[in-house]
């Protein structure tokens, strides 16, 4: 220790550099790890109904003398009821699968009698059919309804999946298509206010996770509580991605608010 202190290895600036370092590593552990609980809280995914292991299938979108293709999941009710056609989105980390795989949302609707589909969509994919304008990104939502033929359309929409679906339900140009409306913590952009949901005629369930506390999160649910006939879910024990980490409760909800409409 004396021939390292000798050469300067031990000098209080070094001792004082590493206690530094040292501290600040472990405040980025633990930084990573509340993050980590209150968006994933520890994805505890007890999956309520089963994958159907879904083959992807593609749609091609038309518009602004352009076009993108997209793929999706899709399951038929066995029965051949008319009933409302489900349009599942999806966040940033997730995709299409993430609602038979992960969820078995699919197998369920399948099994009430909802013909539903889940489509893989991100800027990556539309931007060659749209700028990334909230008004194009109404038009596609629009042609991706129109061309996959749904019909009494409810959206869900998570997260990041809220930049397509906001647009879209508030423009106020395809309220003959929709019916309902189920948006979990959405990524709302910051030129919408209250009065753009004040005036939405369609029914709502708007969800969130207890333990979500994302900025996007109580952004979202300060102006979705402004739709006229809507309800609001906390899911308890829940992060972000409350339908991964309570599925039997989500699907609860779920299937309650599907019955309404």
């Amino acid at each position: 220790m004396e021939a390292w202190a000798e050469l300067g290895v031990f000098t209080p600036a070094t001792i004082q550099l590493v206690a530094i370092t040292l501290v600040s590593l472990l405040a980025c552990y633990f930084i990573f790890n509340i993050y980590n609980f209150f968006f994933y809280q520890s994805f505890r995914m007890a999956t309520d109904g089963v994958s159907l292991d879904l083959p992807e299938n593609t749609v091609h979108i038309s518009m602004n003398n352009d076009s993108c293709t997209l793929s999706y999941i899709e399951v038929s009710p066995t029965d051949g009821e008319s009933k409302p056609n489900i349009l599942l989105l999806h966040g940033q980390k997730f995709n299409a699968s993430t609602w038979d795989k992960d969820t078995g949302t699919m197998s369920k609707l399948q099994e009430w009698g909802y013909r539903a589909v889940a489509v893989n969509i991100r800027d990556e994919y539309t931007s060659q059919c749209t700028d990334g304008s909230e008004e194009n990104k109404a038009i596609l939502v629009h042609k991706l309804i129109e061309t996959l033929k749904l019909k009494k359309v409810v959206i869900v929409s998570p997260s990041m999946s809220g930049t397509f679906s906001v647009p879209y339900v508030t423009c106020g140009r395809y309220d003959d298509e929709i019916v309902g409306y189920i948006p979990v913590a959405p990524v709302i952009h910051s030129s919408y206010s209250e009065d753009n949901f004040k005036k939405l005629k369609l029914k709502a369930l708007i969800v969130q996770g207890e333990n979500d506390k994302l900025p996007v999160a109580s952004r979202s649910m300060k102006l979705l509580q402004n739709i006229p006939n809507s309800n609001v879910v906390i899911i308890a024990e829940a992060g972000h991605p409350c339908y991964l980490n309570q599925p039997i409760v989500w699907h609860q909800h779920l299937r309650d608010f599907l019955s309404t409409l």
